[in-house]
């Protein structure tokens, strides 16, 4: 039996099952695939993952992650950032707000962090709107942030802290 993390509104986050993330990752269009790069780089403390599922059907939608992202030495510096990738397939059904808001829930009622953050391509604009719609606010832009296709991508910046829920 799935182990259910959130659900609401017919979406739910779960634990993902054995080769759920290798089948995801297989049938990604990769629109917003970062490039690969030989070079090490440190990675985040502890990356969480959660499968987005329906929960009538029981269907594989995509998938959601978190790591930690510091702003100085301290555990009150800390916040979680986020994202999430949903299949060509699963776009457009108000599976990504679901889950962006289940995430967003389930973070601040399991942890101590009072920040959540995400980014997304500055074209990326259904991915802006359903982190909105999921109660982030728009911060800012990281200029060439991400490399993509070879060429430096600019990242529009959401956050959400937990007084901003209160």
């Amino acid at each position: 039996m799935r182990r259910v993390l959130a659900a609401d509104g017919g979406f739910g986050l779960a634990e993902p099952a054995e080769g759920e993330v290798d089948r995801l990752r297989a049938e990604s269009d990769g629109a917003f695939d970062v490039d690969p790069d030989p070079r090490r780089s440190p990675p985040p403390n502890d990356i969480g993952r959660a499968v987005v599922i329906d929960t009538a059907t029981g269907e594989l939608l995509g998938d959601v992650s978190w790591h930690q992202v510091s702003y100085g030495p301290t555990r009150g510096c800390t916040a979680w950032n986020m994202g999430i990738g949903l299949l060509p397939s699963a776009r457009g059904r108000g599976a990504g707000v679901a889950a962006l808001r289940l995430l967003v829930g389930h973070l601040f009622a399991t942890t101590d962090l009072d920040r959540l953050e995400a980014s997304t391509d500055v074209s990326n604009v259904p991915a802006q709107r359903a982190l909105e719609a999921a109660g982030l606010l728009r911060e800012g832009v990281a200029r060439g942030a991400q490399l993509r296709g070879g060429e430096r991508r600019d990242m529009a910046l959401y956050g959400v802290l937990r007084s901003d829920l209160a």
